[in-house]
């Protein structure tokens, strides 16, 4: 295993009962990037955390972490991690500083009471340090989990949907502490079924859907790769079939009430959109440019809009 290689997924096949969960998945993750795994729910990408950390065993395939294999040394390979859990079982009825302290403890790393405070003080706990979990808001207990997941000082961060159900502003304060921990020469592996977040903060990225690894590579690359187009969103009623006769047009649609266009070259497009609006005594208003994104990837490769997917 190469030093620069510090998670090593091969042909990993895992179920529960006769419900596959991943199929024959390999990939690989390099020290010091933020690594993502965008897909929907459902996809696979919690069993394929939990097949790393070793809390599901796989019916076929191998995971190394740092060289250690988890399936016949996973304690060697644990100790390298750090995890946050999508639903991190914080046992309520312990304080902040107590739960930091117990999970500490179980990687046989005994924090003193200062190391306990600078931890709670760097994701901005100090003042909850006597509070029972189960007190704390939502963002609060998602800095918690991942105060607690640092714990140890892991290598390896992995998180599960770490800004799950928080609203915009605690969620933009978790991605501030994920690029902290990367900034502190940790790797981060992270899943995330928005694509947002997975442009926000990963270096590269693996598409996950129906258990299979469909693409890898950076965000640009990705979008790159497929020759993907802008998409002029406007609000008009034009027949779809005029509108697929305007130059440069690849694809055109109604999402509610807006009409929206791919298109190669936005501005001879929007002119000729204009141009025919006007002439069937139309008008076109709230006109919008957005290049192509991880969303039209997804949509590209499988068929589907990721954030159509339950």
């Amino acid at each position: 295993m190469s030093q620069d290689l510090v998670i090593d997924i091969k042909n990993v096949t895992a179920a529960y009962g006769t419900l596959t969960a991943l199929n024959g998945v390999s990939l690989s993750v390099q020290k010091g990037e933020i690594f993502g795994l965008l897909g929907p729910n459902g996809a696979g990408k919690s069993t394929l955390l939990a097949c790393v950390e070793g809390l599901h065993t796989p019916s076929q395939g191998e995971v190394q972490v740092c060289g250690n294999n988890v399936q016949s040394d996973p304690m060697a390979a644990k100790k390298r991690l750090g995890i946050q859990l999508q639903r991190t079982a914080l046992l309520d009825d312990l304080t902040v500083a107590e739960l930091v302290e117990v999970y500490a403890a179980l990687y046989e790393v005994f924090l003193t009471k200062a190391q306990i405070d600078d931890l709670l003080k760097r994701f901005d706990l100090l003042e909850k340090r006597n509070t029972l979990a189960r007190r704390l808001s939502g963002g609060q207990q998602q800095r918690l989990s991942l105060a607690v997941a640092i714990a140890n000082d892991p290598e390896i961060v992995l998180l599960d949907e770490p800004t799950s159900a928080l609203d915009p502003h605690a969620r933009r304060a978790v991605w501030n502490e994920i690029r902290t921990l990367h900034d502190e020469g940790r790797t981060i592996v992270l899943t995330t079924h928005a694509m947002e977040e997975a442009e926000a903060l990963c270096g590269r990225i693996a598409i996950i859907d129906g258990g299979e690894i469909v693409a890898c590579d950076t965000p640009n690359a990705l979008i790159a790769s497929l020759n993907l187009n802008a998409t002029l969103k406007a609000t008009v009623e034009l027949p779809l079939e005029q509108v697929y006769d305007l130059p440069h047009v690849n694809g055109a649609r109604y999402s509610g009430q807006h009409l929206e266009v791919e298109t190669s070259k936005p501005e001879e497009t929007l002119s000729a959109l204009q141009a025919l609006a006007a002439k069937s005594g139309r008008s076109i208003r709230d006109v919008m440019l957005r290049q192509p994104n991880l969303e039209d990837v997804f949509l590209k490769l499988t068929g589907r809009q990721l954030s159509e997917i339950g």
